[in-house]
């Protein structure tokens, strides 16, 4: 039952409440409770609202895993503490004031109300989600320094931010390759290292060619693909030739350390097949998505799951998880914004690293368990997790290390932050 549904209970069990024929209002995402069966103030409210459905859905179903977890006399606190935090969650947020009150526009009421169940909603999923699996521990968090790259390629840097096309980080979490966007292709065209130690950024491709084409003979077109080799990374690059083919051209291979890089005319047949590439669209074929939904690529996912996000416009976004099976049916796992459109698979154990709207959490795609990520925020993004998982990498617009609820700070730069973590499951 949802957490709507549930309060409905309570009070038809004190003689309140009633059933409407009422149509609920279209939606993308349900809420946790029957919106056609809404006739109180809040449940109404809730339902017209399409970020308190989705507030509402994804606390009914911490709630639900928390009672599952729970039995004897811990899951009747459970259920008492439930209904607790329903009755403050009305008295505190819409009070005695009728649906048409809330919502009329004279009156100034539908925004103090709304961002009131946004609070008390993300306060109890975050105590909910910690009580059913405890968060993921981080030590040592930090920014990483990115100066370097706006003193080198200040004709990136657009309001003293950085573009990062992706970021990946070494199997054993020691160094991270930090990928530039192109000016003129969909790839990235210049790779940095960063060794986490001690901070230290340098390149490890050379910088891409600026000015009008055509382009040098040689010149480095496009990042195709990259392998790691203890505190090495090769780097496998689209070349400009004299048809100015670019990423479709001549490929070479770089090798770089934090000491310096070279091109590697005849590189080591130990690396055959070890190249990851920068896309990871994953070809999908006769497993067709079977949605409407504009898909935004990539689609990724492992031998037993698929992953998306869809765009339904206005900057609303929704990540899915299906089983690859035939008719499989897929799992709204977040509805919000385009923070949603960044997540990272750990792909030998089913489970999905993502921007949860309590902060960067980390989903078991086959069993729908839930842990949060400590030190990480409300709109932070993942980017990389390491092969190791004793080290991630996201970004967030408060201070690294900050958990705090409130929305991000859109107009504060975007920080890149890595930290260690103790994932033992």
């Amino acid at each position: 039952m949802g957490l709507g549904g549930l309060l409905l209970a309570v009070f038809a069990m004190a003689g309140v409440g009633g059933v409407s024929s009422a149509a609920p209002p279209p939606a993308t995402v349900p809420a946790g409770f029957d919106c056609g069966k809404a006739t109180r103030a809040i449940d109404r409210f809730i339902c017209a609202d399409a970020t308190l459905r989705w507030q509402d859905l994804a606390l009914s179903r911490t709630y639900r895993a928390a009672r599952d977890a729970a039995s004897g006399p811990a899951r009747a606190a459970l259920l008492a503490t439930q209904r607790d935090w329903l009755v403050e969650r009305d008295c505190r947020c819409v009070g005695d004031r009728t649906f048409a009150q809330l919502t009329a526009p004279s009156a100034g009421l539908r925004e103090p109300a709304r961002l009131c169940l946004m609070t008390v909603y993300l306060d109890r999923r975050r105590a909910l989600v910690d009580g059913v699996a405890a968060p993921i521990a981080t030590q040592a968090v930090r920014e990483i320094d990115l100066r370097p790259i706006v003193r080198a390629r200040p004709e990136l840097v657009a309001d003293d931010q950085v573009p990062i096309t992706a970021m990946r980080l070494a199997p054993d979490g020691k160094h991270v390759a930090i990928l530039l966007p192109s000016q003129d292709l969909d790839l990235p065209d210049q790779l940095w290292l960063y060794r986490v130690a001690d901070g230290k950024l340098v390149p490890a491709t050379p910088r891409p060619h600026r000015g009008a084409p055509p382009y040098p003979d040689g010149a480095v077109a496009a990042i195709k693909a990259l392998a790691w080799q203890g505190d090495t990374i090769f780097v496998r690059v689209a070349l400009w030739g004299g048809s100015g083919d670019g990423e479709e051209g001549t490929t070479a291979i770089y090798k770089a350390s934090i000491k310096g890089s070279q091109r590697v005319r005849d590189p080591s047949g130990a690396l055959d097949g070890r190249f990851q590439p920068i896309s990871t669209d994953l070809a999908v074929d006769d497993e067709a998505l079977a949605t409407d939904d504009a898909v935004i690529e990539p689609v990724q996912g492992n031998d037993a799951f698929l992953v998306w996000a869809a765009d339904h416009g206005h900057a609303t976004i929704d990540l899915h998880v299906r089983p690859r099976a035939p008719g499989a049916v897929s799992y709204l796992v977040g509805w919000g914004g385009w923070e949603l459109a960044h997540f990272v698979i750990d792909d030998p154990r089913s489970r999905l690293v993502y921007a949860a709207d309590t902060g960067v959490s980390l989903l078991d795609m086959a069993t729908r368990v839930e842990r949060r990520i400590a030190g990480t925020a409300r709109g932070d993004r993942p980017y990389a997790m390491a092969a190791d998982r004793g080290t991630i990498l996201w970004s967030t617009h408060n201070r690294c290390g900050d958990e705090t609820l409130s929305g991000p700070d859109i107009a504060a730069p975007e920080r890149f932050c890595i930290a260690a973590i103790a994932d033992n499951r």
